[in-house]
C-alpha cells in the first residue's frame, strides 16, 4: 500500500499497480450482485453465436471497480473521497481469463485552503497481458497532504 500524499505527487508522474486475472467467478459473483443478466455477459452459447466477441464478455462496470481496487493500492489511504470518475472509455472487450494492469497519470493538482487536502486530477487506464488498453477514465480525488504515515488502516 502507498504512503504518498498528494504532496508526493507530481504532474506527469505515472503509477503502475499489481497484476489482476478476471476469473469465471468474478464475473458470476458480480453479474449476480448487481443483478445483470444480458447474455453477452451469462450465456457463452448465446455470446458465441451472436457476437463478435467469440463468448461471454466481463461488464464494464466490473472492469472499472477492479480499476478501483488497483487505484486503492496505488494511492493508498492519502485518498478521502472521489469527488468525479468521468469520461469512461471501454476500448477492448475483457474476457474471462485476461489479466489487467492499471497506470494512473497525474494530469494536474490542487491544493485546498485548509493546507490539508487536495485535490487530484488522473487519468487511469487498465490493459491486458496483451498490452492492449481495455478501459480508461478521468478522476477528480480529494486527497491528504502531509504525512500519511501515522494513518491507521
Amino acid at each position: 500500500m502507498s504512503n504518498r500524499s498528494l504532496d508526493d505527487l507530481n504532474t506527469g508522474d505515472v503509477f503502475k499497480s499489481y497484476g489482476r486475472t478476471i476469473t469465471e467467478t468474478d464475473i458470476v459473483t458480480f453479474t449476480g450482485l448487481a443483478g445483470l443478466k444480458l447474455p453477452i455477459f451469462i450465456n457463452e452459447e448465446f455470446a458465441k453465436k451472436h457476437t463478435d466477441f467469440g463468448g461471454r464478455i466481463c461488464p464494464g462496470l466490473l472492469t472499472a471497480s477492479i480499476a478501483a481496487g488497483m487505484m486503492e493500492e496505488i494511492l493508498g489511504p492519502a485518498t478521502i473521497a472521489a469527488l468525479e470518475l468521468t469520461d469512461f472509455k471501454f476500448t477492448v472487450p475483457v474476457r474471462p481469463g485476461d489479466t489487467l494492469r492499471a497506470e494512473v497519470t497525474v494530469v494536474d493538482k490542487k491544493n485546498l485552503s485548509d493546507g490539508k487536502r487536495g485535490v487530484l486530477y488522473g487519468c487511469v487506464r487498465l490493459y491486458n497481458q496483451r498490452a492492449q488498453q481495455v478501459f480508461e477514465f478521468s478522476e477528480k480525488l480529494m486527497m491528504r497532504r502531509g504525512s500519511v504515515e501515522n494513518l491507521d488502516w
